[in-house]
């Protein structure tokens, strides 16, 4: 049975990375994918441009935007980091690359599946394609061999790249866990992140497809503003979503089964009290116009009949005839609308998860297991995730980066 130097389980993200690194070593490796084709999920990040990554230079500044386990980040960051990534898809995958607001980096051909052939053309030789992964073998704190559908393997040493439990249909469906499971590792509870938001009102349903822009939106918690952000987002048909939202979803993954109510500010660069004054003056003068219509200077139009049920007004009332208390209804309504928050939209929507393999019982220096002596870990299947915005790729470039530049 041939031994190579390198197994990588999982063609993701992060296992093509590391399959290049390891090819420009001189390394003798093989990935090994369980779908009929590569980078499946890698192919649909950034609504299909692919967002590689997020152009922070300052290493600090980086690591601060990951909240949870970021810390453990540092030494992969500053061995490997934005300005890396930018460089290493230009220079050495030849993909031109541009970056956009936000720092968001994209290929300039708006197309993922430039990346994803990118990675394949280099690869191909080295791939062991529809082949699924049934089990690994340990002895003495060492993987002897890989079992698979299409036969066993072996290596001096393995990557486990397998992702997280998010788009399953791409092949992320958290094979990867039992295997670290069964190899000693801890595996810290998974949950849905960067992830829509499902509403308990019905209402919602009669504003799929609406974005909301320059809103302030609030995560609420008994009573008090929890996490907020600014920004777009978009309702669906039975909740909300958009940048806001799954940024939010970061620190809300625990609060759905007790539910939790958020607020969404429809005016945030007007105070309360200058709003109401505009709004008064427009009444004032439509006098004789219905609020139906009155409204559209302040509202996109699916949002009126909402905002006027709400305020249980009629929609024919004329702005001569709405008072101060059903004047401040609407205002409210216009600065702090409210929905209560029922669910997620699950794995199947998320972009990453939260939990998955201890970080304590890996080296960040080299992202080498500590109970496994030939075993390395990269990527989502770590307990690390950050924002949206390229930073969950670049946990998978840097990740990989160091543990293929670990290995001897």
């Amino acid at each position: 049975m041939k031994k190579y130097d390198l197994i990588i389980i999982g063609g993701g993200a992060s296992g093509l990375m590391a399959g290049v690194l390891a090819k420009d070593k001189g390394l003798d490796f093989l990935i090994i994918e369980k779908n009929k084709r590569v980078g499946m999920k890698l192919g649909i990040t950034g609504k299909g441009r692919c967002n590689l990554s997020n152009y922070i230079t300052d290493l600090d500044t980086l690591v601060s935007k990951y909240i949870h386990n970021g810390k453990f980040l540092y030494h992969a960051f500053s061995e490997f980091n934005p300005v890396d990534t930018k460089k290493f898809f230009e220079e050495r995958m030849n993909i031109p690359l541009k970056i956009e607001r936000g720092n968001r980096v994209f290929p300039k051909s708006d197309r993922s599946l430039d990346v994803v052939n990118a990675f394949y053309n280099e690869l191909e030789e080295n791939m062991l394609l529809n082949t699924e992964v049934k089990g690994i073998e340990e002895k003495d704190g060492r993987i002897t061999k890989v079992i698979t559908d299409n036969g066993e393997y072996i290596a001096d040493n393995y990557i486990l790249a397998t992702g997280g439990k998010t788009y399953p249909l791409t092949g992320s469906t958290g094979d990867g866990y039992s295997f670290a499971k069964s190899l000693g590792h801890t595996i810290n509870y998974t949950y849905p992140v960067l992830v829509g938001f499902k509403c308990r009102e019905d209402f919602v349903e009669e504003l799929a497809g609406l974005t909301l822009k320059h809103v302030n939106i609030s995560v609420l918690k008994d009573g008090e503003v929890y996490k907020g952000e600014f920004g777009d987002a978009l309702f669906t048909h039975d909740g909300i979503s958009g940048p806001i939202i799954l940024n939010l979803s970061q620190y809300t993954y625990d609060m759905y089964e007790e539910g939790f109510e958020i607020s969404i500010d429809l005016k945030p660069r007007v105070e309360f009290t200058e709003l109401d004054a505009r709004v008064n003056k427009l009444l004032r003068e439509n006098g004789t116009t219905s609020l139906k219509n009155i409204l559209k200077d302040l509202l996109p139009s699916s949002l009126i009949p909402v905002i006027i049920k709400l305020s249980n007004l009629d929609p024919y009332i004329t702005g001569a005839e709405i008072n101060k208390d059903n004047r401040e209804k609407i205002v409210t309504l216009l600065k702090d609308l409210r929905l209560n928050i029922t669910d997620s939209e699950g794995y199947q929507r998320a972009v990453v998860n939260t939990g998955g393999v201890d970080i304590k019982e890996v080296d960040p220096m080299t992202m080498k297991s500590k109970i496994v002596e030939n075993l390395y870990f990269t990527g989502d299947i770590l307990d690390l995730f950050g924002p949206t915005g390229g930073y969950n790729l670049q946990i998978a470039w840097s990740t990989a980066f160091v543990a293929v530049d670990s290995l001897s």
